[in-house]
């Protein structure tokens, strides 16, 4: 990261975002166009009117599996997770630190992220692992980036831990406050995980066939596909491989087509946008930019089958679906996070008005747990 980036992520950390109190719950701009459904986000599962239907005890990275269980961690970088009933009876909890992401997969599994702290260069650093669970809560199967760390940095130029330190200026990798996992700096920060699905330019090149794992890492914003048994990289996207860069990016998800969809936030630079990817021509085929659209250092989105695109723009505690001609059809604003800041209350920047992901569940699938 050039010095010029650092000074202004440090004077965008400084800015308070834009705020109003009008804006709060759901709007319907173009209420046909709209692709129906549920969402979840913190633990609280709403419909397109912004109405309450379900609420669980844990809040962070929820996931409802096939048959209606909810699987959460607690809180944001919680030392708890679990399964639990669709009316949050507790299946089984543990404690055990996980981060970013939970996926449930076509085995029958689960993978999430954690960390594991090691003595780095003379700091006490987080490396990211890959963790797959049993359905009982049981770990089976765990890759980290601290043992396949040599061959992992052959592959990009050194991030900041590797390269000599800038004195008296902050080091961006450095971490705010005590960690689960006891580290003080983060290496990789792998914030997004998932298993390739069946698609297009999977049938006739290895690289993109079902169930390679496609992975995202914010420090050095890097995007890896890895084949899903050697663990080798088979394909990559970082920083200036692409058009105006990728900066600290999100979520990136392999659509049917083969291309791949990813939250680019735009971290150094202050303006986000979402893009689709041909990662074979590494070039662009859609984009979506709006002014005053950016979040610093969460996001997500996820592509719907009628083509348009929930966005959620985390720090802001907005989330809303456009269309491929980037039309705001629908529009979320977190109640709290409006009101609260509207107020000036002391807690008005605090995490918990963000909202980290916001995904919308098919109404038949929602509604038969419901209606039991």
């Amino acid at each position: 990261m050039a010095f010029s980036d650092l000074v202004k992520l440090k004077l965008r950390e400084l800015e308070e975002p834009r705020f109003d109190a009008t804006l709060s719950g759901a709007h319907a701009r173009m209420p046909q166009q709209i692709s129906p459904g549920y969402n979840l986000f913190d633990g609280q599962l709403i419909d397109l009117q912004g109405n309450s239907w379900k609420q669980w005890r844990s809040r962070y990275l929820g996931l409802l599996l096939p048959d209606g269980r909810y699987v959460a961690q607690a809180y944001y970088e919680s030392c708890k997770w679990g399964m639990y009933t669709f009316d949050d009876q507790v299946i089984w909890e543990q404690d055990f630190p996980i981060h970013h992401d939970i996926v449930y997969t076509s085995r029958g599994t689960i993978i999430t992220l954690t960390k594991e702290m090691h003595v780095y260069k003379g700091r006490k650093v987080d490396f990211c692992a890959v963790v797959e669970f049993d359905l009982q809560g049981r770990q089976i199967a765990r890759w980290s980036t601290w043992e396949n760390l040599k061959y992992l940095q052959s592959l990009h130029y050194p991030l900041e831990l590797d390269r000599p330190r800038i004195f008296l200026w902050p080091e961006a990798a450095k971490r705010k406050g005590a960690t689960p996992w006891g580290g003080n700096y983060d290496y990789y920060r792998l914030n997004s995980f998932q298993l390739l699905p069946r698609n297009a330019l999977g049938t006739h090149d290895p690289r993109f066939r079902e169930g390679n794992w496609l992975v995202s890492f914010r420090h050095g914003s890097m995007i890896f596909i890895m084949d899903q048994v050697t663990k080798k990289v088979v394909w990559k996207c970082i920083a200036d491989d692409i058009p105006d860069g990728l900066q600290g990016q999100h979520a990136p998800t392999m659509l049917p087509s083969g291309r791949i969809l990813v939250f680019e936030n735009g971290r150094y630079r202050g303006w986000s946008r979402v893009i689709e990817l041909d990662p074979r021509a590494m070039r662009i085929t859609w984009e979506y930019r709006a002014d005053g659209f950016f979040t610093l250092s969460q996001g997500y989105v996820q592509r719907f089958p009628n083509g348009n695109t929930l966005v959620t723009e985390s720090e802001r505690g907005r989330s809303f679906e456009i269309t491929s001609a980037g039309e705001i059809v629908w529009e979320y604003y977190h109640p709290q996070r409006q009101d609260v800041a509207n107020s000036m209350h002391p807690e008005s920047f605090g995490r918990r008005q963000w909202i980290y992901r916001m995904v919308r569940y098919a109404p038949c699938f929602i509604e038969s747990f419901l209606k039991k």
